[in-house]
């Protein structure tokens, strides 16, 4: 297979406090590799991702100053398995900014909502429920 998708990485100033916000929301598990400069993200099942520190920038050779973020970013989506505004909650709880309250997306009979984790990383969460 080609040019496959495998890896997003969200990138933090504090790549130790962000991975406590995604194990504690999402129950991820979370290796550091190497601790404290890039975090590997486990999810279960699906792609991982990574969290990596914007002042080391690793595995980047010629790491840059960071740069202030403004305008649209990318989003990245999570699948949940119980309705985003549950997990929406328990983000703004821990530090994260909501976007969008828990909505019904008609197009892909679904449910979604959206925050800025404190880093400012757009996340989408995505939940179908199980036909009856």
């Amino acid at each position: 297979m080609t040019n496959t998708l495998v890896f997003v990485d969200l990138p933090t100033s504090d790549v130790k406090a962000a991975s406590e916000f995604y194990r504690e929301l999402f129950g991820w598990t979370v290796n550091g590799r190497p601790e404290g400069v890039f975090h590997q993200v486990v999810p279960g099942e699906g792609l991982h991702l990574g969290l990596w520190s914007e002042i080391e920038q690793f595995p980047d050779p010629a790491p840059r100053p960071p740069q202030p973020r403004s305008g649209l970013q990318a989003r990245t989506y999570i699948l949940v398995d119980a309705p985003p505004g549950e997990y929406l909650n328990k983000a703004v709880i821990l530090g994260a900014t909501a976007l969008w309250e828990q909505g019904y997306w008609e197009e892909f009979d679904g449910y979604h909502a959206s925050f800025l984790d404190p880093w400012g990383n757009q996340i989408v969460m995505w939940w179908k429920p199980a036909d009856d």
